[in-house]
């Protein structure tokens, strides 16, 4: 019998001892008294840091999804208005062609009111009056066209929704002319505000115009309605409204689904994104009617 005590004490070595030796008073170490739990633990750990490592990773990519997806969305919908612009680029030079002609015919009537002897004064301020004016016009159509097709969020900011339309209709009036399409606009007598990206709401806009106007091309009577109000709970409401032959048939349980078009040359997109467009802002985009002798789109948007 052996005391490990003693055994320490004097440097001896407690694993030399006899076999049939009886060793009294040993502790064991860590290692000894808790083998197994150790090895386990040493397997476990790793384990559960790469299991804990991988859940952040993916809790990182799921809260970046979101954001991804809306980047492309946002990508979508400015494609989609560059393409609208490319289908309206022949009305819009036509557009911006008439103050700039206005503009010259002005400035060549002021210059030989100056030749006179004596100046007609008078005249030539309304000339030059004239002249501001078309500047005026011009410089609004560009301001209008860099705010459809620049890239990123334009950010919401108060705007009047009556001066909206009015804005993206002079954009197509030209358009509208040349496919026979008579405009005719009822907008609220009172302001209309709201909290809204102008660029986002004329992209929704142009585009039930452009629909509407496409959906009257076989039509006798080609008449657009543009109708500005006030709805339930004080939400601002813009309604299309054509005399075209309604959604098709097989467009009517979901004429807001992506890539869902009657057109032989159309993407099927415009639609999807102006509901997303709606929503994004905290209103909603709907058909409240469709017949054979027309379709009315209406946009409700809250009041901030």
């Amino acid at each position: 019998m052996l005391d490990s005590r003693q055994l320490k004490r004097y440097g001896l070595d407690a694993e030399r001892r006899p076999a049939d030796s009886q060793l009294l008073f040993y502790a064991p170490g860590p290692w000894e008294r808790y083998r197994v739990q150790i090895a386990t633990a040493i397997v476990i750990i790793p384990l559960q840091s790469s299991t804990i490592a991988a859940l952040v990773v993916l809790n990182r990519r799921r809260r970046r999804a979101p954001e991804e997806l809306g980047r492309q969305r946002m990508e979508m919908a400015r494609l989609s208005r560059i393409a609208q612009l490319g289908e309206l680029s022949g009305a819009i030079a036509h557009e911006l062609n008439q103050p700039l002609t206005s503009i010259l015919a002005n400035a060549e009537a002021g210059s030989a009111m100056l030749a006179q002897d004596p100046p007609d004064i008078v005249e030539v301020g309304e000339v030059l009056r004239d002249i501001a004016e078309d500047d005026r016009r011009a410089a609004d159509i560009i301001t209008n066209l860099r705010r459809l097709m620049c890239n990123g969020g334009g950010g919401a900011e108060m705007a009047d929704l009556n001066e909206m339309v009015r804005s993206t209709m002079r954009l197509v009036s030209s358009e509208m002319l040349a496919r026979g399409v008579a405009v005719q606009l009822r907008l609220s007598r009172d302001p209309l505000t709201v909290n809204a990206d102008v660029r986002q709401l004329q992209q929704v806009l142009l585009n039930l115009v452009i629909n509407a106007a496409d959906a009257m091309a076989d039509e006798d009577t080609r008449r657009l309605t543009i109708v500005t109000g006030l709805g339930d709970g004080d939400r601002r409401v813009l309604s299309v409204s054509d005399t075209g032959p309604g959604l098709p048939e097989g467009l009517r349980d979901s004429p807001f689904k992506p890539f869902a078009t009657s057109k032989a040359q159309g993407m099927g997109l415009g639609l999807s994104i102006s509901q997303s467009i709606a929503e994004r802002h905290g209103g909603t985009l709907r058909f409240a009617s469709s017949t054979s002798e027309g379709a009315r789109v209406e946009l409700a948007l809250p009041a901030q």
